[in-house]
């Protein structure tokens, strides 16, 4: 059984969390495709002397004038990019570079990508906004920033002088997927939350092979993928467990894996 264990926006964050995986003992796979995301949003489009009421106004304040001081000379997107999030971020820009560069220590891995997507983001405001001030954005980023710069606000809400949009954004994505069969057969201990999750995925598939030493039938063998995790080191309390809608799969892959025979309504263990 195939477990999704992460998506990624960048193709060396997947390969970073595969890698780690594999060395655990895990089969894993990596699969590119296209995601999409579709929001509905209200958005107020004005100067910073016009917006201040808004905490986004504050905190672009700050990043235009970074933004100031990176322009008064040409300067390459890559290096503009790099002195913008050292400046507005360092901790987290640090994090990230750890990251690309391999020197996360597994205490650190699961920062550094969350640090890393945060900045994603971030960059992705940055050239919206560079946009709406007219600032040319090619290999090099030129241009000057007004003292009083235009701004474009998101919010959940419609308030007056707001426009309702619809932001529809396509974006690669690379997904991390675990076998988890291949887990328990190797006895892998994997870290952090996604080592959690196959955890859990892995104690419910083995909860239903153990199951089919007390049942063959079909329905009652369905008891069998709900549970309760009392202690897990991914978790700090509690874990309810319910695999109920991926039961099909689970037997699939246990068919395929030639571990159980199915015959209409009934199941047995291969011997």
């Amino acid at each position: 059984m195939w477990l999704r264990v992460g998506s990624y926006p960048e193709k060396e964050l997947a390969m970073e969390v595969a890698s780690r995986l594999r060395n655990a003992g895990a089969r894993v796979e990596i699969r590119e495709y296209v995601d999409w995301e579709l929001e509905e949003k209200y958005v107020l489009r004005g100067r910073f002397s016009e917006l201040e009421e808004y905490e986004e106004v504050q905190e672009w304040k700050k990043y235009a004038e970074i933004i100031r001081d990176l322009l008064k000379e040409k300067i390459d997107i890559e290096s503009f990019e790099r002195e913008f999030l050292k400046r507005a971020f360092p901790k987290e820009f640090e994090l990230a570079e750890k990251i690309r560069d391999e020197r996360a220590s597994d205490d650190e891995f699961l920062d550094a990508v969350e640090a890393a997507l945060k900045l994603s983001f971030l960059m992705s405001s940055v050239y919206g906004f560079l946009k709406v001030n007219d600032i040319n954005i090619n290999d090099f980023v030129e241009g000057k920033l007004p003292e009083d710069p235009e701004i474009i606000i998101e919010l959940d809400n419609e308030v007056e002088g707001s426009k309702k949009v619809y932001y529809l954004d396509f974006t690669p994505a690379w997904d991390v997927n675990v076998d988890v069969l291949s887990v328990i057969r190797n006895d892998v201990e994997i870290e952090g939350i996604e080592g959690a999750v196959v955890d859990a995925a892995s104690r419910v598939l083995v909860n239903l092979i153990a199951g089919l030493e007390e049942t063959s039938d079909l329905e009652e063998l369905k008891n069998y993928v709900f549970g309760i995790i009392d202690e897990s080191e991914g978790f700090d309390a509690e874990v309810y467990v319910d695999a109920e809608e991926i039961f099909d799969v689970m037997l699939k892959s246990l068919e395929k894996a030639r571990i159980i025979r199915i015959s209409g309504n009934k199941i047995k263990l291969r011997k």
